[in-house]
């Protein structure tokens, strides 16, 4: 059924009411042709067609304003449009409208060319059939259709990405977030809060990890053991205020006689505190407590209570060893307790260490 000026009127034959029509928005300017292509779609029983006829690419955009359709048959000759310029521009106006060229040349490169700039397919003028322009407009509908389901699919797929990269950036962001509190945790929960230093949880977790990675090396392991000298006396004379102030510089001292990555200083508890020392034979550790030994005097803290000097002093034991799979680190720490133990029974302010088969002690000087 043909029909002009955007004028729609939709076949009234019984068998086909129950089937909505096919619109139709036939772009042609030859009257020869357009009386063909109606005859042959009054021919076809189903499905039912609905065309709208206009002779111009600008009277296809009018149409396209006002109404939808579900195919175009175009012609690429028409008085105010030529060749593919034609097919582009209605593909301008109309991006997603199923389009089947018309063409009076049978000609392979322009009909891939067609197709690659978006026709469904083409028709040759002369050659058209019932059967061939019925499939066309049917095949045209149904690419139109896998190619909106393909291209809705990628967009979902494509924003379920999107959703899920959000997400991952989320979860990371948030597993950043928990290490980093997981981290001030342990750091609070392995420091303690008097002095600023290791703690003794965070000292044995230390000696753990340092343990095996020595054993694995076969690398030597040191440890120095350190009481303050008559801290009880001290605590006693100055008060709590002024012994939680001395453990305080103590600490830092001890510290800051630390000079490599590895070594760790801790509050063993009380007045007690111990050093960690990776890759470091007796002599080395022995020469570090003489340090730490002098830092302590350094301070120049007046103790009105010691036996052994007006100033706030420590006592030293050190340990060191390779350690095996027989051995344990709680074997390391008692060997360094007992060499405290026999620096302070020798006098304090001094430094003992085993030197088989006896104890050695030395003064700090």
């Amino acid at each position: 059924m043909l029909l002009n000026h955007c004028d729609k009127v939709p076949w009234q034959d019984d068998h086909r009411e129950q089937i909505p029509p096919t619109h139709i928005l036939l772009v042609e300017d030859n009257p020869g042709d357009v009386f063909l292509v109606n005859a042959l779609l009054n021919q076809m029983e189903l499905p039912p067609y609905e065309v709208t006829q206009v002779d111009s690419l600008s009277a296809a955009f009018q149409c396209l304003e006002i109404d939808d359709f579900d195919v175009a048959l175009l012609d690429l000759g028409l008085p105010d449009s030529q060749g593919m310029e034609t097919l582009l521009g209605l593909q301008e106006k109309a991006p997603g409208l199923p389009t089947v060229v018309l063409t009076g040349l049978e000609d392979e490169a322009l009909s891939a060319q067609l197709v690659r700039q978006g026709a469904q397919d083409y028709l040759v003028k002369g050659q058209i059939s019932q059967s061939w322009l019925k499939s066309a407009i049917a095949h045209a509908i149904a690419r139109s259709k896998w190619l909106e389901e393909q291209y809705q699919k990628e967009r979902q797929l494509q924003q379920s990405n999107w959703a899920l990269q959000y997400r991952v950036r989320e979860c990371k962001n948030e597993l950043a977030h928990m290490n980093d509190q997981l981290h001030l945790l342990e750091a609070r929960s392995s420091t303690d809060a008097l002095t600023g230093i290791a703690n003794r949880y965070g000292f044995e977790q230390y000696l753990k990890r340092e343990w095996l990675q020595a054993r694995r090396d076969q690398r030597p392991l040191s440890v120095i053991m350190v009481d303050i000298d008559y801290f009880k006396q001290f605590n006693d004379s100055c008060g709590h205020p002024g012994g939680d102030e001395c453990l305080k510089q103590v600490a830092q001292s001890l510290k800051a006689a630390l000079k490599r990555p590895l070594d760790l200083i801790a509050r063993y508890g009380g007045e007690e505190f111990v050093a960690i020392l990776p890759d470091t034979v007796q002599h080395g550790a022995v020469k570090l407590a003489t340090k730490m030994g002098a830092r302590v005097k350094a301070l120049a803290i007046r103790h009105p209570n010691s036996a052994v000097s007006s100033w706030v002093t420590a006592s030293f034991g050190v340990a060191s060893v390779i350690p095996t799979q027989k051995a344990s680190s709680v074997d390391l720490i008692e060997q360094a307790d007992r060499a405290l133990y026999r620096a302070k029974t020798a006098g304090r302010d001094r430094i003992a260490y085993f030197q088989p088969p006896n104890f050695v002690t030395q003064p700090i000087d």
